[in-house]
């Protein structure tokens, strides 16, 4: 019987993979021509094509993607009403040819030439207050679009880490499909010498089928991922090929200098374009009211008929008796008390949501500080090895070699689930404070 199980060592060595008991591969190589076809990418190109990092995919989005680029152009637009809001009123020029008489019965008489030059001034200073609401407004769009930003990285970031939990899954299931394959060979050898039933094999193949289902979805699913990190980073040609590099490793929020009672919420973009509207609408109030002031039109005109010439000038002003902006006003007012509420909301909504962030991130560093501590990888793969190496001897049955391998799968899927998790739970953090570039830390 000794002779039978090293025989069957060295049968099994030699037919198993060098990647059975090898370290875990390169985490980000694809690994079949149908997934190549599921991510729309050639596999030379896939060689040649540079693999990139998180940086280097923000820095192309922002400068790529239609979307970023149109809600960029607020900004612009809003330049463009600071300069309109700055304009002075346009002189009017009027030139007159009087040569027809008032009635048939009358001659055309002598004719008659006025020239009229009109300059409407400001009384009231309207349009530096105007000009002063349009910087406000200014401000305001360019705080929304911060507030863009950071939703939008947060966005790409979340695909970005989903990417890479979903290609660990591919790796340790690739494995685990492979080691099956190996497996079942070593069980069909087992039972056609008689040591086994058939019965394992069968039952062996089976348990194959839904290992290489997982694999298959999780496949369909890093495609998915790939669609919408596409969208974001304004890729448009689906031959284009897309490699993202990074590991789904646990770094600590210590590691990354992060400190996280270190925040101030009068930061964050989105609070701070509503308290600058909020000082907009302030300052239209008063340009409302410099508005009830019309503007002094002063004139010049030069009439010439026949030997006459006159020359004189004039003012006019309309009378603010019933349109005194008194609805403008009003509603100006209320619209600054609807801001201020909408200020102190959006307070209490960034503090409840900065606590569930750090809550969150807290509760999976902790767990994951504990991991590290005591080793659980390296733990779960010594189990694994040595279950195996069990059943190879035939020390174990194939139900406990089953079960041990489950388990060896179901602790990757776990822990790289929680560094997922983590890393979700991070960039919330990050979000939610307004600093998503960690040179701000």
């Amino acid at each position: 019987m000794k002779y039978v199980n090293r025989l069957l060592l060295i049968i099994i060595f030699g037919i198993l993979p060098s990647g059975l008991f090898s370290k875990e591969k390169a985490v980000y190589e694809l690994h079949s021509k149908d997934e190549l076809f599921f991510l729309g990418e050639d596999s030379r190109a896939q060689d040649a094509k540079e693999k990139w990092n998180l940086d280097e995919l923000e820095d192309f989005a922002v400068t790529s993607n239609p979307l970023y680029l149109r809600e960029k152009q607020n900004i612009g637009m809003a330049r463009g009403d600071i300069i309109t809001a700055s304009l002075y009123y346009n002189p009017i020029v009027n030139m007159q040819q009087q040569f027809i008489g008032a009635s048939k019965n009358s001659g055309t008489g002598l004719p008659e030439t006025s020239f009229i030059y009109n300059q409407p001034f400001d009384m009231s200073g309207v349009i530096p207050q105007r000009e002063k609401v349009a910087k406000q407004e200014f401000l305001a769009t360019i705080a929304s679009f911060r507030d863009f930003d950071r939703m939008f990285r947060l966005r790409l970031r979340q695909n970005f880490w989903t990417y890479l939990y979903v290609t660990e899954q591919i790796n340790y299931q690739k494995e685990f499909l492979e080691n099956y394959q190996d497996l079942l060979d070593l069980t069909k050898l087992r039972a056609e010498k008689g040591d086994i039933s058939f019965l394992e094999y069968d039952r062996l193949a089976l348990e194959r089928v839904q290992i290489e289902r997982e694999y298959r979805n999780a496949r369909i699913l890093r495609a998915q991922v790939v669609k919408n990190l596409r969208v974001l980073i304004g890729i448009s040609d689906i031959n284009s090929p897309l490699s993202v590099k990074g590991r789904l490793e646990f770094i600590s929020t210590k590691e990354f200098g992060i400190d996280l009672n270190d925040f101030d919420i009068e930061e964050r973009p989105d609070l701070v374009a509503l308290k600058i509207r909020q000082q907009r609408e302030r300052m239209n109030i008063e340009l409302k009211k410099r508005e009830i002031i019309p503007p002094l039109t002063l004139g010049v005109e030069f009439l010439n008929k026949g030997n006459e010439n006159v020359a004189g000038i004039y003012a006019a002003t309309p009378l603010p008796i019933f349109d005194r902006k008194q609805g403008e006003i009003l509603k100006s007012e209320e619209s600054y008390k609807k801001l201020g509420f909408d200020v102190d909301a959006k307070r209490n909504e960034i503090l409840s949501e900065i606590s569930a962030a750090i809550k969150e991130l807290q509760a999976r560093e902790s767990q994951l500080l504990d991991y590290q501590k005591m080793g659980l990888l390296e733990k779960n793969k010594e189990v694994q090895e040595k279950s195996r190496l069990a059943y190879i001897r035939g020390a174990s049955n194939l139900v406990t070699f089953l079960e041990a391998e489950k388990n060896y799968l179901s602790v990757l899927r776990s822990y790289y689930e929680i560094i997922y998790l983590y890393y979700n739970a991070l960039e919330s953090y990050k979000a939610s404070i307004g600093k998503m570039d960690s040179s701000e830390y």
